[in-house]
């Protein structure tokens, strides 16, 4: 057996041991595959992509729904020296060929649900038309069931996964892990979030963002078995936890759809046993309902990028003591620093420029030479954030620089506001942006869910702000929303918000 650190080797590893015939890896609502049929299916893959004619090298996109099969493609790739590049399924046509220009793809791998989208790239598809099927895993995967025969060894640093980033600032940018970068970043989030071989994770996010490392291959790297639900609804994951899944990964607001649907109160939730959430600031309110309507559940909140995934969190204990504003410490094995326009480490409580180093951390964008070399420097990965950094080493994301709001002179972090406001009992969710404003050159505003029935007017949230923040950095307007407008990676969408916010003065000018 080869002994490179790579995930295919790894899973072989699992597969060939004692448990790896009996011990469940996956499951979806179509079927079930053991360690070892796992380890059989992913490498009859690989021998069907050689067989359709791919090489070594190639770029092997997918446009599929969370499921086995698409898990297995994914696998399979890595297997056969290929690169795997799950596609953003909620991107149009334009945009997909847009992103996937740098890639060159040989192929797009889809299933009936995205096959369309699929065709719109211009590039080859293969469709599984089968793969959502109750049939056998073979059938599911046709046509690319190939022979069962293990592939040549894959060198650790040839390139091996593709994670498009938010797309924040533009067009999305693949950021490429080797597969010895991917094997030490399954390996640091398997061990920081333990696991038993009796756990099971519930995962039901889309496959292009860097949740099918951390809860789905992450699981599969430590043995543990993994529940597959093509999308997030409320009541088939309260179901699955009622039936014993245990772990649970997402964003603030999927736990508040949880807590809303009517199966809440009877799902036997003393099952979860650990939380970990991240994407989004939080409430103290939110933070609260989940220790309480959790009570089994150790919970942490995550922070990480796409470049580096996760690389800080707040511990239960943290959560337990009140700690809910920032993102935590950083993770053993990961550099956090926080740099001003001199490249020098600024002063604690300054806000600059966070820079991170890692081992795990990405190795670039792929087929972008201008924008790796401008974010993967020297002294670490610099994304567009600003943050801070508390006596004990806590840090706080201020925000990104490109949404950095610069108001009569002064800057004014979004994140930083949105961090106050949220501590209204009132406010349930909010966005901070920045418009143009000819006395201060841009205004701060917020745009805000209230809680269910609740109500908050402009001044009295100014006044509840007065006490926590400088006067430059209280919201001068309000606008109240139904939900926050978020990008693919369920991160508050600035951009968005400012642009309905624009549109709206436009709109109200015009009618004038």
């Amino acid at each position: 057996m080869s002994h490179e650190l790579t995930l295919p080797n790894w899973l072989r590893t699992i597969g060939a041991q004692r448990h790896g015939a009996h011990r469940r890896a996956l499951r979806d609502d179509a079927g079930e595959l053991t360690f070892a049929e796992l380890v059989d299916t992913m490498d009859r893959v690989a021998a069907g992509l050689k067989d359709a004619g791919l090489r070594t090298g190639d770029r092997v996109v997918t446009a599929m729904e969370p499921s086995i099969p698409h898990t297995v493609v994914i696998l399979g790739a890595l297997a056969a020296g290929m690169v795997a590049a799950p596609l953003n399924v909620r991107l149009t046509g334009p945009e997909a060929r847009a992103y996937l220009a740098p890639l060159d793809p040989s192929v797009v791998i889809a299933d009936p649900t995205y096959v369309a989208l699929a065709r719109e790239t211009g590039h080859r598809v293969i469709e599984l038309p089968t793969a959502a099927d109750h049939l056998p895993m073979a059938e599911r995967m046709a046509p690319l069931s190939g022979r069962g025969v293990v592939p040549p060894p894959v060198a650790e640093e040839a390139r091996a996964v593709v994670f498009a980033t938010g797309g924040t600032t533009g067009t999305p940018k693949g950021a490429f892990h080797t597969h010895r970068s991917l094997w030490l970043w399954l390996n640091t989030c398997a061990h920081g979030n333990p696991r038993t071989s009796t756990d099971v994770e519930l995962f039901f996010s889309p496959f292009f963002h860097i949740t099918l490392g951390t809860n789905l291959l992450a699981p599969l790297f430590a043995g543990g078995e993994v529940l597959i639900q093509r999308r997030f609804d409320a009541g088939a994951a309260l179901a699955a936890i009622d039936a014993g899944a245990n772990r649970l990964m997402g964003a603030p607001t999927m736990f508040a759809a949880l807590r809303g649907h009517p199966a809440f109160a009877t799902t036997r939730r003393e099952n979860v046993t650990a939380i970990r959430f991240g994407s989004a600031p939080s409430t103290d309110g939110f933070v609260r309902d989940l220790l309480r309507d959790f009570p089994n559940a150790r919970i942490r909140a995550g922070f990480g990028a796409t470049e580096f995934g996760s690389v800080m969190g707040s511990d239960h204990e943290d959560l337990l003591a009140g700690r809910f504003t920032g993102v935590g410490r950083p993770l053993p094995g990961a550099t956090v620093r926080i740099l001003g326009q001199d490249g020098r480490d600024v002063p604690v409580g300054a806000v600059g420029d966070l820079v991170v180093a890692c081992p795990w951390q990405t190795r670039g964008y792929y087929g972008l030479a201008k924008e790796t070399e401008e974010t993967f420097r020297a002294d670490g990965v610099h994304i567009g954030d600003l943050a801070a950094r508390t006596e004990d080493g806590w840090v706080l994301i201020a925000g990104r620089r490109k949404e950095m709001i610069t108001s009569g002179g002064e800057n004014v972090y979004p994140r930083e506001v949105e961090e106050v406001v949220l501590r209204h009992p009132q406010v349930a969710d909010a966005i901070v942006y920045g418009l143009p404003d000819e006395h201060w050159g841009e205004r701060v505003e917020v745009g805000i869910v209230p809680v269910r029935g609740g109500a908050v007017g402009l001044e009295e949230l100014r006044a509840f702000c007065r006490a926590r923040l400088a006067g430059y950095k209280i919201p001068k307007r309000l606008r109240l929303l139904d939900s926050i407008p978020l990008t693919s990676n369920n991160k508050p969408d600035r951009r968005r918000a400012r642009a309905h916010a624009l549109a709206e003065d436009t709109r109200t000018d015009a009618e004038a």
